[in-house]
Order: C-alpha cells, then sequence, then structure tokens
C-alpha cells in the first residue's frame, strides 16, 4: 500500500476539479496539477538542486511540491531522471500488491527513498508530456498539445510524433523538407539549453533509432553528450559505464526507454508481456544502480513516467455516426482517448448536442477556450498557434472508450493513453540518493 505521503498526495491530485464537465461521470476525471506536481515541474526541479535558481527566459520557477524535492536541496550535486514511457501509476501500485517479488524490487529501489504520484499533463501522450518535461512548460505553451494537429503553417494535419503528414505514405520527419524548423518549433529554451547555459554538464541516454528523430531535435536542443544504444541489453550497461564515468561530478543525465509503452499498446497494459516487460525493466535498472563505483553519495534518482496506459474495451468509429462524420472539416485530431475536433462553421452546438443525447455514457466535450481559460492545457502563456491547433471542440473519453476515425480491426491497440482517466493521468515518481 502506498505511504501516507503518497496517500495524501494522491488524494489532492483527485480532489482538484479545474472546470465542469458535464457527464454523469466527470468524477472519474483526473486533472493535471501543474503547479507542484506534475511531470511539468521535473525540469524547474532539477535546476533548483543543480544551480540554486531557474534559469533565464524561464516561464517563471515552478519545482515540484516542497515536500517532494526540498530534503534533497544542498545534498545533491548529480540528478539522473529515468523516464519510462507508459508506466502508470495505478498500475504499478497493483503489481506491488499482488506480487511480492516485485514489491521487494520497488523496495530496493526505493531505498530510503520516496515513491508517489504525479500527474500528467493534458493530453497525457507522448508527443506532448516528453516537451513539457523538457521544457518545464505546459503544453498550452509548446504548443505541442496533441499527437495529430492540424499545423496552419502547412495546412495539414500532421504527427507530432514522427512529424509526418497523417494522410498517404510519408517518411517520418518529412515536414522538415516542406518547410518546418524544427529548431524553432518549441520556442522555449530547453533544459539541455538552460544547463548548458549554467555551464553544467547534461547527457542522454537514447535508442539509436530515435536519436536525429524531429521530436528528439525539437525538445533535446542543448544536450552536451549522447550516448546511444541498441537494444534492451546494451542500455544498462551504458547506464552502468556513464554512471561510473560521471560520479561525484555535478551533470544532468537523462535516460528514456519505450518498451512499457509498446508492450501494453500491443497487448495490454495488464497483460503478462507488459508485467514482464516492467518487472524486467525495474530489476534491470536495480542492478544498473547498485554496480560498483556507480554511487557518490551526492546522486538524485528520479524514475518517472510520461502518462499511463487505459484498456480500450468501446471503440466508436466515426463513420458509424454520420452527423459527427459530417461535422468535420478535416480529419480529427488529438488521441483516440483525447479527439481535438476541427468542425466546419456553425456544426459545434450540433455536435455537442450529439454526443449527449447519442454517447454520454462514453464521451464529454469541452469547448477548447473554456478549457484553456480553466488551465487544462496548463498555467503559462499560450504559444501563438495554440489556440488554433485545439481546434472547435475537446472530446474526452471516459475510461474504457475511444473515438476513432475508421471502424477498427482485430489489430487496433488493446490500450491506448491521452485521456483524463486515472490510470493515464497517474504516474509514479520514485526519489532516492545513491
Amino acid at each position: 500500500m502506498p505511504d501516507a505521503l503518497a496517500s495524501s498526495l494522491e488524494r489532492r491530485i483527485l480532489e482538484r476539479r479545474l472546470l465542469e464537465i458535464e457527464a454523469p461521470w466527470a468524477s472519474e476525471i483526473v486533472f493535471p496539477y501543474y503547479d507542484g506536481l506534475s511531470i511539468r515541474n521535473l525540469a524547474h526541479t532539477v535546476m533548483r538542486l543543480l544551480d540554486g535558481r531557474p534559469p533565464s527566459g524561464w516561464l517563471g520557477s515552478a519545482p515540484l511540491d516542497g515536500a517532494l524535492w526540498e530534503p534533497y536541496w544542498g545534498r545533491v550535486k548529480r540528478v539522473v531522471l529515468f523516464i519510462s514511457d507508459g508506466l502508470g501509476w495505478r498500475l504499478l501500485q497493483e503489481l506491488i500488491a499482488s506480487d511480492p517479488s516485485f514489491a521487494q524490487t520497488v523496495a530496493d529501489l526505493k531505498a530510503g527513498g520516496t515513491l508517489t504520484p504525479l500527474t500528467s499533463v493534458a493530453p497525457s501522450t507522448t508527443a506532448a508530456a516528453l516537451p513539457a518535461i523538457w521544457t518545464g512548460s505546459s503544453p498550452l505553451a509548446t504548443g505541442l498539445v496533441g499527437t495529430q494537429l492540424f499545423l496552419r503553417e502547412i495546412s495539414t494535419l500532421v504527427s507530432m510524433l514522427h512529424y509526418r503528414p497523417v494522410a498517404g505514405r510519408h517518411r517520418a520527419d518529412v515536414l522538415e523538407d516542406w518547410g518546418l524548423d524544427f529548431g524553432t518549433l518549441l520556442p522555449l529554451k530547453t533544459l539541455g539549453e538552460a544547463l548548458a547555459e549554467r555551464r553544467i554538464p547534461s547527457h542522454l541516454l537514447l535508442q539509436k533509432d530515435l536519436l536525429g528523430s524531429g521530436l528528439s531535435r525539437v525538445m533535446h536542443r542543448g544536450v552536451q553528450h549522447v550516448i546511444r544504444h541498441i537494444s534492451y541489453t546494451d542500455l544498462w550497461i551504458n547506464l552502468r559505464e556513464l554512471l561510473r564515468q560521471t560520479r561525484r561530478e555535478r551533470c544532468f543525465i537523462n535516460v528514456y526507454w519505450s518498451a512499457v509503452d509498446a508492450m501494453a499498446h500491443l497487448y495490454g497494459a495488464a497483460a503478462e508481456q507488459a508485467r514482464v516487460e516492467i518487472g524486467r525493466q525495474l530489476i534491470d535498472l536495480r542492478a544498473a544502480l547498485e554496480a560498483d563505483g556507480v554511487a557518490d553519495g551526492r546522486t538524485l534518482f528520479m524514475l518517472v513516467a510520461d502518462h499511463g496506459h487505459s484498456a480500450i474495451t468501446d471503440y466508436v468509429s466515426l463513420q458509424d455516426h454520420s452527423p459527427l462524420a459530417e461535422a468535420l472539416r478535416c480529419g480529427p485530431g488529438g488521441e483516440t482517448r483525447f479527439r481535438t475536433l476541427y468542425l466546419r462553421e456553425g456544426y459545434r452546438a450540433r455536435v455537442i448536442d450529439y454526443l449527449r443525447q447519442t454517447l454520454p455514457d462514453r464521451f464529454a466535450a469541452v469547448c477548447p477556450v473554456d478549457a484553456q481559460a480553466a488551465g487544462l492545457f496548463g498555467p503559462d502563456p499560450p504559444h501563438p498557434e495554440a489556440g488554433a491547433r485545439l481546434g472547435d471542440l475537446t472530446v474526452i473519453a471516459r475510461e474504457g472508450a475511444g473515438l476513432s476515425e475508421k471502424r477498427q480491426g482485430p489489430l487496433a491497440p488493446v490500450s491506448r493513453h491521452g485521456g483524463l482517466s486515472a490510470h493515464e493521468m497517474l504516474v509514479p515518481l520514485l526519489l532516492r540518493v545513491l
């Protein structure tokens, strides 16, 4: 069971209500807690621990709640942030409660530190969450408010994970050839740039096939040292050696691993394949941290996720709801569980009424302007294109439901994210000193 601090913080998160949503299941929604208990606050915390002050040019100072990081103030000079894509807080707690050996592994990793929940951002998806981690800013400020967005710059609905048009067959990052500048797409100072400005070395350990991708180039600007790995096994060897090489140095190390997310999409977050992956990952992480020559008593290790996962048992296709399909002026944006609809003039009220009358137990409609004003997408000044990219209507799916453009076949993902359920929004934060 979670300890007193974790239980207290989880209650605070669940009690946060940013706006009223008209749905019979509205109480199930978990809102982002941008002011101290979200992944947006991680970069600010890293800077406070390593430099003592926020970087110039950032949108204020917004570290984690003091109960989480202040005990380490003045004690650490190296920070290691391990991002496990897709590892949700609720799933982790279920594994701890059901498997004593798994619980022991987590206890060993925690080693006198803390394990508490944070929230992801809205939408709870990688394309929005990772840039929030790397800039200390919310999706509203980064302008990366979903996986699929209509970009006015090129008048196209695009994938913000692969930087290519949604329609047709295109190679990844082809939008750069179309004039999209990856260097200025994110008009904010990144954590790598902020650290370089203060002459603090930064290291990135990343899969070889992700290095040089559009998303990496957008958010990893300023990182000074990049170490690639090819498979699962060399990840841990490279991490162990990097920790040995930087022992007693003031620096920041980031590690990203995507397998939990991939397993959850393919098999389901609760499937044996995903559970074994999580267990193996934590065992190998424990071994790397406990290897000789790694610990120095001045390192803060942080394990976090960008989002969790929600099992999809009910795909609702726009093809089966002609009033919805008729209202669209282009394909739907956002995520299956958090749709951004770009509507024809005069159709918004019709779509809202249709959803309330026909699918009230599965979806809730929110006007993006109202959601933005309430802080759903963050408290920061908006990106110049944020309003246009958020479209005309936000459709939030209840746990288990998804709104797809086409009818889904047998190979459709059995688990997704992006929505505001507890399984997606709550993510773990483990802190301990090495």
